[in-house]
């Protein structure tokens, strides 16, 4: 298998998956930037915006937009950060917590799935395509 070859099958294939996750949403009624703002917020950790949109890399003013929606309803608590004056922490309010998990329990279901029926090997997948997005930005 040559280069082109590999990203070609690699791209069809991240997108795939990634239209898995377009589908969800829509199926769930949120965006899919909603989606993925709840998805990082779920994980019992406070954020800041520029964390969210770094590691998922979403736009900037797309996290400020959801992160302003979902605030305006309850779902998020900005907390002041000692020592930075214009960051905020993200933390998700109970009300919040119980959004994400009804939006989000079921997903987690098929990806336990999935992951149930992948082997050792192939759950190293993120660390792979991890190490491949530095080597492609020239981050080695």
């Amino acid at each position: 298998m040559n280069s082109r070859k590999f990203f070609y099958d690699f791209g069809r294939a991240l997108y795939r998956v990634d239209s898995f996750y377009d589908e969800f949403a829509k199926q769930s009624n949120v965006s899919s930037a909603l989606l993925w703002v709840l998805y990082a917020l779920n994980d019992g950790k406070s954020h800041t915006q520029i964390e969210i949109s770094n590691d998922w890399k979403l736009p900037k003013t797309t996290v400020n937009t959801v992160i302003k929606d979902i605030q305006k309803d309850g779902y998020v608590e900005l907390v002041p950060i000692k020592g930075k004056r214009r960051e905020m922490s993200i933390v998700l309010t109970e009300s919040g917590k119980a959004f994400a998990d009804n939006v989000l329990s079921d997903l987690y279901k098929k990806e336990a799935k999935a992951f149930k029926s992948l082997s050792s090997e192939e759950r190293e997948i993120v660390m792979v395509m991890d190490k491949l997005a530095k080597k492609l930005k020239g981050d080695d």
